[in-house]
């Protein structure tokens, strides 16, 4: 993709309008409360930047995957908590808890140049994801201008995303977020560097697309998490009761055929951490003698020692999935040396991309109890976006924001 979206820069952002800016609340909760609010802060440059500019805001996000109204999903939760940040504590903000043409309408009167008007939960209405175009034109009714800031949501198709900005013409475009990520991950396509994948998680069927791609452009990719039994199982290995996906067999020796084919170097663990059926030990184990009544559940000490290697030579990191089951401290092990081995690698000068929503709640965890970390060069606000974006960067939200 051309970076023609990244031509729109700050003073074309519009003055003295009202404006419909699509962010990513999508935050982790518990008890109504929200327990992260990184993605609220990522959003802070662009509300800024149009409120500096005389602006009144009308901000959408959706929060969680709600059926109909819920209450312990609804955006008041969102707008109760801007007030514990700085930035939002003198801030108007108004809010509309219904999307009756009316009830939104009034509220979009009331917001003042330099306020701000929260709209609720997106997906409390059907039309949100079943990209309804009346949903979208009862939202942007009235409305001079629509800025997308919501990287994390950009690969899909509900209405805000795709129909909302059919609405607007030329008045459109990214917001600064939106305009950091495109450039970040074309950085990484264009990259000339010897690039390596790290690619962990559950199950390979949600990656294959991905990996077979990537294997046209990597010199090195490694496979962790329980994705790797699949191919283990392929290569005739016993791994016990580990997870692994019987219908993606085909596609794993594909993808081991085509990496022949196009020299790229697939790595995988030779070693695990493994638990019996009830959890109650762990044991050391090569990843293709694993007992019958035992699953792997984080790669070992070998497979860590060779992964490093490959990573501390690369210039160019892309680095998606976990390599276990992170969130218990038995099998944290093997993600926390790759973590520690990329940092190392972004502090020699190594490129180092990072997303996804289990790495980075991996490397929240991390950060939380140790100062031996250096960090990465760019961390991407979406998972399932920027592997989306990675395979073919005409994103459907990205695609309409284009002036054609």
């Amino acid at each position: 993709m051309d970076d023609t979206l990244l031509l729109n820069k700050t003073k074309k952002f519009p003055k003295n309008s009202k404006v419909l800016v699509r962010v990513d609340f999508n935050v982790p909760l518990k008890n109504k409360s929200v327990i992260d609010n990184s993605r609220i802060l990522l959003c802070i440059p662009t509300i800024k930047l149009l409120l500096e500019n005389n602006n009144a805001l009308i901000l959408i996000s959706h929060l969680g995957r709600p059926k109909g109204f819920e209450e312990n999903l609804s955006m008041m939760i969102i707008k109760k908590h801007l007030k514990k940040i700085d930035f939002f504590k003198n801030k108007i903000i108004h809010f509309c808890n219904s999307f009756e043409s009316k009830k939104i309408e009034n509220k979009k009167k009331i917001v003042k140049p330099g306020e701000i008007l929260i709209l609720e939960n997106l997906r409390f209405d059907k039309g949100e994801q079943k990209s309804c175009e009346l949903f979208a034109k009862k939202i942007a009714k009235n409305v001079d201008f629509f800025v997308n800031d919501a990287f994390a949501v950009c690969h899909r198709t509900d209405s805000s995303i795709i129909k909302i900005p059919r609405l607007f013409n030329e008045n459109k475009l990214p917001g600064l977020l939106l305009q950091r990520e495109i450039k970040e991950l074309n950085k990484v396509l264009s990259s000339k560097e010897k690039i390596l994948a790290v690619i962990g998680g559950a199950k390979i069927s949600t990656k294959v697309s991905l990996i077979k791609k990537l294997l046209h452009t990597c010199n090195d990719i490694i496979i962790g998490g329980a994705m790797a039994f699949t191919f283990i199982k392929y290569l005739n290995g016993s791994i016990g009761q580990s997870l692994y996906e019987p219908e993606q067999l085909e596609n794993v020796a594909d993808i081991l055929k085509n990496a022949k084919t196009l020299k790229c170097n697939i790595h995988l663990p030779i070693d695990v951490i493994s638990a019996n059926i009830n959890n109650t030990k762990t044991y050391k184990r090569k990843i293709t003698e694993i007992p019958y009544d035992e699953s792997g559940l984080d790669i070992g000490s070998k497979s860590c020692e060779n992964f490093e290697k490959i990573i501390l030579k690369s210039k160019t990191i892309i680095w998606n999935g976990p390599m276990g089951m992170f969130e218990k401290k038995e099998f944290k092990m093997g993600t926390e040396k790759i973590l520690l081995a990329i940092s190392s690698a972004t502090k020699s000068g190594s490129y180092t991309l990072v997303g996804g929503g289990d790495t980075l709640s991996a490397i929240s965890n991390y950060k939380q109890h140790t100062s031996n970390f250096y960090g990465f060069k760019y961390i991407s606000s979406g998972g399932g976006a920027m592997l989306a974006f990675l395979q073919n960067p005409d994103l459907p939200g990205i695609k309409e924001l284009k002036n054609d």
